[in-house]
């Protein structure tokens, strides 16, 4: 039996009903007492607008009063009014907010903001919620939201225009919504903040804790409850287009917010009451193995400064960073020495929640497995483990299932044939996967070789493939063969996605002491590594090590759904994995 029910009334000008007569006492009872959810649409302006109430004939008399600008100029002609026994408080106050996103997501291509709803009252509610703070959440997802969208919304009122709701939420535009609900931990985080404006923060999270969905609410309480500050978001060139269009189509006020990279941050001059900089670990310092340009600010008031950061600190009286230690990729980027020093007077908090990894369900290990497994895999020598959120006493059985559904696995030959047929069986599943097949730096690539799409760089007997064209926004690229790139960590940094093929190449060597290094000859890419005679200082070459650690720990914590590893000219770090987690 449906758990669900709707009834689908006309609109006319002045918000009287059509259809009334045609309900049975019971319906006209749900209309003027029950808990619901509902939505107007104009047919000809295509707007909708999403709300929830327990008395809807009253609040579809205030909402046509003449007082709310919207309703005055939007010409709704109808509304679809939903109903079902699991709507209490905390359910409406869900299904709202995922209605409202999917609606959001869907329209995301319109030249105009076509969806509408209580902006004030979304983002204060959505502060206070934790996604486990009623029972039947999962019930209301499964059994209301996806069979009325899918069922009523696409099939038989064609008011939407994507068929399923798996295909909404693998975009960015849902998995970064500033209106989903928060943990606890995320909710009290954001209101220590926002009540404590003469305070900076450090956010330190592993990979996939959510410190992206985190500054996506804190930015949207900022604008909401203090609209007469300044707020700027620094985020990464790859994620710029992303940040600025989530801001967009949620109807955050542009003249309140600046988001833009930390050089047109810099550049700008402005100051700001909060400067919330995403990804802090790949902030730059002054150094010679970067593009000009990132060096270019250190001059007039700044020219004694070291890196971006000590600039910002400069530009903003509240600062906020999100950051990983496990994810500074480049000799450019701040140091952690450096970063230590210049955050020694924030607040430090620590984000635990893993949101991006998901076991499979019935498993006996956990999201948390994976992640500290693959910690200890990668750092137990680099006594790094002890500044991040570390349990040694992980589940080693996540490396060890071997069931078709494991998260984790590997391929002990032909690791690009294999890794490309895993993530394509899956697609073909699952075709609103995004799924990818990333690589360490261990392949030749030239800046002007993304314009080219017959210039290949990985060969396998017959299979050849080339480098992702572009790092900006790549998985969204519209290149015919995108799907088919080989994706570096630049153009993945920061980014969800399903299935993920990972080729561990030999960049990352077992050394005769049998611990990891990184060695530079087989190392392609000149600005993420020191020189010949740099790299001869030992302190260097342990800090290029960590870099080459880290970009596979970006890349081996991309995928949602699950990983598979594939060995490049690499067969001696298979041995190293089987032997440290156990594995045989």
């Amino acid at each position: 039996m449906a758990k669900y029910n709707y009834i689908k009334l006309g609109v006319k000008k002045a918000g009287d009903l059509e259809g009334l007569e045609k309900l049975s006492q019971t319906q006209l009872n749900g209309l003027r007492y029950g808990n619901a959810i509902y939505i107007y649409r104009g047919s000809k302006s295509k707007k909708v607008y999403i709300g929830q109430t327990k008395h809807f004939l009253t609040r579809n008399q205030e909402h046509f009063d003449g007082t709310e600008e919207k309703f005055n100029i939007a010409k709704f002609d109808s509304v679809v009014i939903l109903f079902s026994e699991y709507f209490n408080g905390s359910a409406l106050d869900y299904v709202e907010n995922q209605l409202i996103t999917y609606f959001v997501s869907d329209n995301s291509k319109s030249h105009r903001q076509t969806v509408e709803f209580n902006n004030d009252e979304i983002i204060n509610r959505t502060g206070g919620n934790s996604v486990n703070e009623y029972k039947d959440r999962e019930r209301v997802a499964s059994e209301v939201i996806l069979p009325f969208w899918e069922k009523v919304l696409y099939h038989e009122l064609k008011w939407v225009k994507t068929p399923t709701l798996n295909e909404l939420r693998t975009r960015e535009l849902v998995k970064y919504s500033p209106i989903k609900s928060l943990t606890n931990q995320q909710s009290n985080l954001i209101d220590e903040i926002i009540t404590s404006p003469d305070k900076s923060f450090v956010i330190n999270g592993d990979a996939g804790t959510g410190k992206t969905v985190l500054l996506t609410h804190l930015v949207a309480r900022l604008i909401n409850e203090r609209p007469h500050m300044s707020v700027a978001v620094i985020v990464q060139p790859n994620w710029l287009k992303t940040a600025k269009n989530i801001f967009k189509v949620y109807g955050m006020n542009s003249t309140s917010i600046t988001v833009a990279t930390s050089i047109q941050l810099i550049e700008s001059k402005n100051t700001f009451d909060t400067i919330i900089v995403d990804e802090s670990h790949k902030l730059s310092r002054r150094h010679n193995k970067q593009h000009n340009r990132f060096n270019s600010v250190y001059k007039g008031a700044y020219s004694k400064c070291q890196s971006h950061l000590e600039i910002i600190k400069k530009l903003g009286h509240q600062i906020v960073l999100m950051y990983d230690v496990l994810q500074a990729i480049r000799p450019a980027n701040v140091t952690r020495e450096q970063f230590s020093e210049l955050t020694k007077d924030f607040e430090k908090r620590y984000l635990t929640t893993q949101f991006r990894i998901q076991a499979p369900a019935g498993k006996s290990y956990t999201s948390d497995d994976y992640i500290n497994g693959i910690k200890y895999l990668l750092y137990k020598d680099t006594g790094l483990l002890k500044y991040t959120n570390f349990d040694p006493n992980f589940d080693r059985d996540v490396f060890k299932d071997s069931s078709p559904d494991a998260y984790f696995g590997y391929f002990t030959d032909k690791p690009l044939h294999n890794l490309v047929n895993w993530v394509d069986t899956d697609r073909n599943f699952n075709p609103e996967h995004i799924n990818r097949v990333l690589a360490g730096l261990v392949e030749p690539w030239k800046q002007s070789d993304g314009k080219d799409k017959f210039k290949t760089h990985w060969h396998e007997g017959e299979l050849n493939r080339r480098w992702n064209s572009t790092q900006e926004n790549w998985v969204n690229s519209n290149d015919d063969d995108a799907e088919d790139q080989i994706g570096s960590v630049f153009a993945v940094q920061g980014i969800d996605l399903n299935k993920v093929g990972v080729l561990i190449g030999n960049d990352i060597q077992v050394g005769k002491d049998g611990k990891l290094y990184g060695n530079p000859d087989n190392f392609y890419n000149v600005n993420g590594k020191f020189s010949k005679e740099e790299q001869e200082i030992p302190k260097n070459k342990k800090k290029f090590t960590i870099f080459v650690l880290n970009i596979y720990y970006v890349l081996l914590t991309r995928g949602i759904d699950g990983v598979r590893l594939g060995f490049w000219k690499n067969d001696e770090f298979r041995k190293y994995m089987e032997k440290t987690l156990d594995i045989n």
